[in-house]
């Protein structure tokens, strides 16, 4: 009997901690869908993709509140409308192996050869701003989907199907004190896109008593000097 309620409590543990991660089917809300959303709702999702995962477990270091179930819809969708060319720099093959490929290979997602330069397994950090590009290899064609300045970085990208993504964004403060975050959810079959905001400012003190950034974290996580 006592192994018994062992094994349930160990059952229940585990529930709680896959909470953050996983839905049931009547929590489940279509994937496909950005109007499936409405204000307030969280994103569902039965399997965290690895760029989003990754951009948790570096925040939840510095704040414990920085978990999915915090970042609430907006409820309102937007329409893409048309994106200009992506702007070239000459050096965007030598990312390639960085590239955010769609499941079956024929889109990706390019958030570094704009800001950064690459020697081999060395990387340096460049322009201030930067360029999020949305490329179809099928069309031949590389879109600007974003335009950064200093103050907004989108930091990973990820997908959950072949025609839906996600980014992830983290913004400074207008006093400079703190950081908001966002994940930005896209589907280009409907061209609609909407996003879910955490619910609270993270500080700036918390950030900065990291030794890394979140993007110098990416690099160091995949073996690459930081210069």
């Amino acid at each position: 009997m006592k192994y018994t309620i062992f094994f349930l409590l160990l059952v229940i543990v585990f529930s709680c901690k896959q909470r953050d991660t996983e839905y049931s089917d009547e929590e489940l809300v279509n994937p496909e869908s950005v109007l499936a959303y409405e204000e307030n709702d969280t994103l569902a999702i039965r399997k965290i993709p690895t760029g989003l995962a990754e951009w948790i477990a570096f925040y939840s270091k510095v704040d414990t509140g920085f978990r999915l179930h915090n970042f609430k819809a907006s409820g309102v969708s937007l329409h893409m409308g048309s994106m200009p060319e992506a702007i070239s720099k000459g050096n965007e093959n030598s990312f390639r192996d960085l590239f955010v490929y769609s499941p079956d290979s024929t889109k990706y997602i390019d958030l570094l050869s704009y800001n950064h330069l690459r020697d081999n397994r060395s990387v340096i950090s460049g322009e201030p701003d930067q360029q999020v590009v949305l490329a179809d290899t099928r069309k031949n064609r590389k879109s600007q989907l974003m335009f950064l300045g200093p103050s907004q970085l989108a930091e990973f990208a990820a997908w959950t199907s072949n025609n839906s993504f996600m980014l992830g964004l983290t913004s400074r403060t207008e006093t400079g004190r703190g950081i908001n975050a966002e994940i930005m959810f896209f589907h280009l079959k409907d061209s609609l896109y909407t996003n879910f905001r955490l619910d609270h400012t993270i500080s700036m003190d918390s950030i900065l008593a990291e030794q890394h950034n979140f993007i110098d974290h990416y690099f160091i996580n995949r073996q690459f000097n930081i210069k």
